[in-house]
């Protein structure tokens, strides 16, 4: 899945069509409001009992999910349907290149809001 990832990317980042506000959009919805949009998300699970409010590591992995970068699995469907392989890399290159500091960030928020 890489390497189709990649040689999606040989022609360059330029090509892909894909706009810059496009890849910043997805990037501030994928980073920001969906790792926030967990938090209420879990803190409703344990307000109507889904959730044990004494398992303070399930609620970090509950939260954690929201915060990863998009499947590598997106790109094997793009290839395979032939519709928006370059789109695709492009944007999980981006997602990628950005997920150890957004992760780093929200594990420490997440880290502070369970305990």
């Amino acid at each position: 899945m890489t390497l189709i990832l990649g040689a999606n990317l040989l022609r360059g980042l330029k090509e892909s069509g894909i706009q810059v506000t496009t890849i910043i959009g997805i990037i501030a919805v994928r980073y920001i409001f969906l790792p926030l949009l967990g938090i209420v998300v879990v803190k409703g699970a344990i307000r109507t009992g889904c959730v044990k409010s004494h398992d303070k590591f399930f609620q970090f992995v509950l939260l954690l999910q929201f915060a990863l970068p998009p499947a590598m699995s997106i790109g094997t469907v793009t290839e395979l349907f032939g519709a928006g392989q370059k789109e695709c890399s492009v944007i999980m290159l981006w997602t990628n290149v950005l997920a150890p500091v957004t992760l780093t960030l929200w594990c420490t928020v997440f880290l502070w809001h369970v305990s």
